[in-house]
């Protein structure tokens, strides 16, 4: 309480007292609930809005304006992580156009993995996720995990943000192509970092078109009904809960514990790259709302044994079946079963994996549920070659067809491998349908028809996708949509 010595001359009016941090909070929290649709949440946080009016803008915008599938999708992929990113946003005071980042970079796919090696949905390189701290071994990837990967970010652009000159279109430019790129940009223009303005800058096409299309994006979500898109309305509370575990567990037993499908327990946790969480840590599983007191109470319930952990063990030269099934405590059939081999020939080099449970029940379920587990565990995105392979044995390996390996790789189908080198298998969720060439396609472009991905178009006309790609200004990443045009011969030739 604040006390005032009464004279003549005091002024009795109460002065207007700057808000308590309690009353500061409490207008913000108010403020966040006083929005239904997180949409309009974003929108009222836009800080960037003096660069919308711009050309380069405009343009990008036209590519966005109509294609409700487009959005669709963004939203449907979005929903369960948006809520969180946004809070993070707004508690570190940022623009909220940095959460139309994931749309620009991933299309919002956690899983998204591009022709340079970029992953998640911030799409980080290797090595500047280490050196902010993701987490990256063989049974998980922070750059796939939402919210490890969302702090990492956000990190990067505030240290970007400050890099620059406190000038947020610098920085969003240089998380694109680098810092390094942008500051030999400004070089070349003559200007220095303290002058330097971004549509002045130059830079790549790609970096040119990449802040243009998050301003594009912010400007279509500010009046979405002028542009002629419906964006799905994304209820604005938390959706999910992270339920700490405190000790390895089957993502499949979790899942039932959970009493939710696999696949959408899978899609919730998209940093575990393998059937279980880490064998130390991260082991937090996301779940909905509704499904976390099932999951909890399940692990309460449990006993020490009957958690199934795992374990990799890398195939020795001599080994066998038997043998391995011997030393690790084991049955030949769970082997075989868990790791789908056929017969008893083991590759040395290649990896098995282990499971660990003193209760012969849950090895029984491992066996009897083996093929549903077969339909749910994806080609792994990346596959590492090793000695001796070749597209043909990756090929039968996984069930795939050698020539849509290398169309999506950009190699040829007599490419020789090397140990070591990486092949993307992303595409193999996508069909790739026997179409007949419709006589409404022209010499130069191909009308998008629903189920296409650039990976179809190009095996359709035998053209090597980074070309397809090249032509049509786009990266592996980018959605098309039904009724899009996409050239199908070089601009040169037009």
């Amino acid at each position: 309480m604040i006390e005032i010595e009464m004279t003549d001359q005091v002024d009795l009016t109460e002065p207007e007292l700057p808000p308590t941090p309690l009353v500061i909070v409490a207008e913000e929290q108010n403020l966040i609930e006083s929005f239904d649709d997180l949409w309009e949440r974003l929108q009222a946080n836009f800080l960037l809005g003096m660069h919308y009016e711009n050309r380069a803008v405009d343009d990008q915008l036209t590519n966005y304006i109509h294609n409700q599938d487009y959005f669709d999708r963004i939203a449907e992929r979005a929903e369960p992580f948006l809520f969180w990113i946004v809070g993070e946003i707004e508690r570190r005071e940022l623009p909220m156009e940095l959460a139309l980042l994931p749309i620009v970079e991933s299309t919002f796919n956690p899983n998204a993995y591009s022709p340079k090696h970029a992953v998640g949905l911030w799409q980080f390189m290797g090595p500047t996720a280490k050196s902010f701290g993701l987490q990256q071994d063989w049974w998980y990837d922070g750059r796939r995990d939402p919210r490890a990967s969302t702090i990492a970010a956000l990190d990067f652009l505030e240290q970007l943000y400050l890099e620059f000159n406190q000038n947020w279109l610098l920085a969003l430019a240089a998380y694109n192509t680098g810092s390094g790129n942008v500051k030999r940009a400004i070089k070349q223009a003559g200007m220095t970092i303290d002058i330097a303005e971004f549509w002045s800058l130059p830079l790549a096409n790609e970096t040119k078109a990449h802040v243009p299309k998050i301003l594009a994006l912010a400007k279509l979500i500010s009046n979405s009904q002028r542009y002629g898109i419906e964006l799905s309305a994304i209820a604005n509370e938390e959706q999910l809960v992270l339920v700490e575990i405190d000790s390895q567990i089957d993502l499949s037993q979790a899942a039932n514990l959970a009493d939710l499908d696999y696949g959408e327990l899978r899609r919730l946790n998209p940093g575990y790259l393998q059937w279980a969480t880490h064998p130390d840590n991260p082991q937090v599983i996301a779940v909905p709302i509704k499904n976390a007191e099932s999951l909890q109470q399940g692990i309460a319930n449990l006993g020490p044994d009957r958690f199934i952990t795992w374990d990799r063990y890398e195939i020795q030269p001599g080994d066998t079946l038997g043998g391995i099934a011997i030393k690790l405590g084991t049955e030949i059939e769970v082997l075989t079963s868990v790791n789908q081999i056929q017969g008893s020939r083991i590759i040395a080099g290649d990896s098995l994996l282990v499971a660990r449970t003193t209760d012969l029940s849950l090895l029984s379920n491992i066996k009897r549920n083996n093929q549903n587990r077969r339909n749910t565990i994806p080609v792994p995105n990346i596959y590492t070659i090793r000695n001796g392979d070749n597209l043909w044995k990756i090929a039968r390996r996984f069930d795939l067809k050698s020539r849509a390996i290398a169309n999506w790789n950009g190699i040829s189908i007599d490419s020789t491998l090397q140990p070591g080198q990486e092949l993307n298998l992303e595409f193999t969720d996508r069909k790739i349908p026997n179409q007949r060439i419709s006589a409404t396609d022209t010499a130069s472009e191909y009308k998008v028809r629903s189920g296409d991905a650039m990976i179809v178009i190009a095996s359709k006309f035998n053209i090597d996708l980074p070309k397809l790609l090249t032509w049509n200004n786009m990266t592996a990443k980018d959605l098309i949509f039904p009724g899009q045009l996409i050239r199908i011969t070089p601009p040169e030739l037009n």
